[in-house]
């Protein structure tokens, strides 16, 4: 008896706990969804007319509503990479050095020589490459005429190595997947400047920065006789990238044919390797400008060269450092420069982001699923080669959920970084090693097999932002980890806030694999001209191309993936839940239905404070108001649900529908 009373005893406490649990993980779903439910409407400005301004409709109050909005951080995605940092500090502050795996200490090795900086000293940089790299450079501050000969080529090809390109030349060189024995080399002349990226000259506060940062004095006459000298060459150079063209195109050649003498001693030296024409595939574009270049160099001494190009690489070094050497300052160099290992870092932290990678890859399928629908109906009425192209590029189309490998993690990531040392009382020698170990591990593209395996190497500004993106070669979207957090994620969100927002970025993310862009690449990441071709000569194709085009010339992508994305996040969720559109949730004490929400939370994701410190690039998206007004305005489903007028300025008279029906 005694053993049977301590059995049901045992079994009604389990009965018990598992009682208390079930109601403590419904008190915290209930939670999350009233806490989304009050950001939405604390976030409303409700004076305003939906159907004139929706952006302001949903947003209008935000920035009074979220703490730490205008000062800490600018709009939502900005709030979710501050967290994010906080969680990083958090972690550092408490990273068990010994035991951890030697990439995260690395990590956190260069984090702390960051923070043990007390005075920014660029000269530093100089000094290491000429300790490591063997690099002499004519002084900056010399008033005389040096007679010693300066072999600017090889330091040129050496500051490659260390991230400057696009100096006098563009060098490109990685191993393709499709014949990764073969290195490939493209040469060609700078690009255009674009949102930061290509050649653009410096401006006179520029030049005074720099040599302000320096050891050393220049008197105001050596200046100002400096400066004229920098500024002319530089005009020069972008006056021939520009006029310059050569209707040649890329050409295959042979070592032998490069049409300048040193530049086959720049490409020995920035390759660190001795090449031969069986180890490799060159490509030259630009004959006719490297020709008009090398006439211009020839025109100048081999001092001023090399003072140049120490000018421009202090600048290079000058954008890449830390704003501030604090906590706040070291932790985003850390993420960028070492992005795997804090990739891993911060799930360390939050392991319940891979517990929901089921139910977001769900959310992902389900979207394709509705896509296809779409694709299969053919629409446009492309041929059949189009169309399969199309069926095929969708159905390879993967998920990456955070930017690691799912199998033998560790074992990769301290392969990935064995050949990587970093010292903490070197901040200098730290961040030049990390920017040389970059260049040299984007020269190799992984084969893609499978998303659980694949591992992406980001760009620094990638690296340090949650916000998803589509990588054409593997022809996949990628979401970060950070990306997983309140208020875009959360396990415990109904299903309407998971799809208006999640969803909504998976889809938007899902429609740059066929925006003008996307479309040049096939399913397996190859050019395929023939097919670019044909879909964009399609007539109905081209309307809505235009269509799109009118809305913002400049950010066309980005307006077909707003557009489209917004449309099938919406009929995903309502496809999937038959019920929703008859359910309803309180706001501001009405009943609010289910696809007012769905646009409410949708918006929430590009709200943002008007009178922030902090800088919002707009160049590269387009700005939030006119995002989230042109994604609905296009979208018929969403006057009907806000019963707007025929007169109301968000009621298109033509709906841009590239990938609609």
């Amino acid at each position: 008896m005694g053993l049977r009373r301590i059995f049901f005893t045992l079994l009604l406490i389990s009965y018990h706990r598992q009682l208390l649990c079930e109601a403590t993980s419904v008190q915290m779903t209930n939670f999350v969804n009233r806490r989304q439910q009050k950001l939405i409407e604390g976030s409303m400005d409700m004076e305003v007319d939906p159907c004139e301004d929706f952006y302001q409709y949903a947003c209008g109050k935000w920035s009074e509503y979220v703490d730490g909005a205008g000062y800490q951080f600018a709009e939502t995605l900005s709030m979710m990479d501050y967290r994010a940092n906080k969680d990083f500090m958090d972690y550092m502050n408490k990273l068990p050095i010994r035991n951890g795996p030697r990439y995260a200490r690395k990590a956190y090795e260069f984090y702390k020589s960051c923070l043990n900086v007390q005075l920014y000293e660029p000269q530093m940089y100089l000094k290491w490459l000429a300790e490591n790299e063997g690099i002499r450079w004519a002084s900056i501050f010399s008033s005389g005429k040096d007679a010693e000969v300066y072999d600017w080529v090889s330091t040129l090809a050496i500051l490659w190595k260390y991230g400057m390109n696009g100096i006098f030349i563009e060098l490109t060189s990685f191993y393709p997947k499709e014949d990764p024995s073969k290195l490939m080399i493209d040469v060609d002349k700078p690009l255009l400047s674009t949102n930061g990226i290509g050649f653009e000259p410096l401006t006179y506060r520029n030049l005074r920065e720099i040599i302000r940062s320096l050891d050393g004095v220049m008197k105001p006459k050596d200046f100002a006789q400096f400066w004229p000298k920098i500024s002319k060459f530089e005009e020069k150079l972008l006056e021939m990238k520009e006029d310059i063209n050569d209707p040649r195109g890329t050409e295959n050649i042979t070592l032998k044919e490069l049409p300048l003498e040193w530049l086959e001693k720049y490409l020995h030296v920035a390759l660190n390797q001795t090449i031969s024409d069986n180890q490799i595939n060159l490509y030259i574009q630009n004959i006719p400008y490297l020709e008009a270049l090398d006439e211009e160099l020839k025109l100048c001494d081999s001092e001023f060269i090399s003072q140049y190009l120490q000018i421009r690489f202090l600048w290079h070094m000058r954008k890449q450092r830390p704003p501030i050497f604090t906590a706040e300052g070291c932790i985003v160099p850390t993420r960028g420069l070492l992005a795997l290992a804090m990739h891993w870092i911060y799930e360390q932290q939050k392991p319940q982001i891979e517990e929901e990678i089921p139910g977001i890859q769900k959310i992902f399928e389900n979207i394709k699923k509705q896509f296809k629908v779409a694709l299969q109906r053919n629409e446009k009425g492309f041929p059949p080669t189009s169309q399969q192209f199309l069926m095929d590029k969708l159905d390879q189309l993967q998920l990456k959920v955070g930017n690691l490998p799912r199998w033998n993690t560790v074992a990769i990531l301290e392969d990935h970084y064995k050949n990587l040392s970093l010292s903490v009382s070197d901040f200098y020698g730290n961040h030049l090693k990390l920017l040389a170990y970059d260049v040299n591990n984007k020269k190799f593209f992984y084969k893609l097999s499978n998303a659980s395996n694949y591992f992406h190497l980001e760009e620094y500004d990638t690296a340090t932002s949650p916000s998803p993106y589509f990588i054409h070669k593997a022809n996949m979207v990628v979401l970060p980890s950070s990306a997983v957090q309140r208020p875009l994620y959360h396990p415990g969100h109904e299903d309407l806030y998971k799809y208006s927002s999640m969803g909504f970025l998976l889809a938007h993310e899902m429609l740059h694999a066929f925006d003008i862009n996307g479309l040049e690449m096939d399913s397996m990441g190859k050019l395929n001209s023939s097919q670019y071709e044909n879909i964009l000569s399609n007539s109905k194709f081209d309307k809505q191309l235009q269509c799109l085009r009118r809305l913002n010339p400049m950010v066309i992508n980005e307006k077909l993936s707003d557009i489209s994305g917004l449309q099938y996040a919406y009929e995903t969720f309502f496809s999937e839940h038959m019920d929703a559109e008859n359910r309803t949730r309180l706001i501001f004490r009405q009943e609010m239905p289910f696809p007012k929400l769905f646009f409410l939370n949708f918006a929430q994701f590009f709200c943002g404070s008007s009178s922030s410190f902090y800088f919002v690039n707009v160049n590269e998206h387009g700005n939030d108001r006119d995002r989230v007004n042109d994604a609905v305005a296009n979208f018929p489903e969403f006057t009907k649900v806000f019963k707007c007028s025929q007169e109301s300025r968000l009621q298109a008279n033509q709906s841009c529908n590239l990938w609609r029906r």
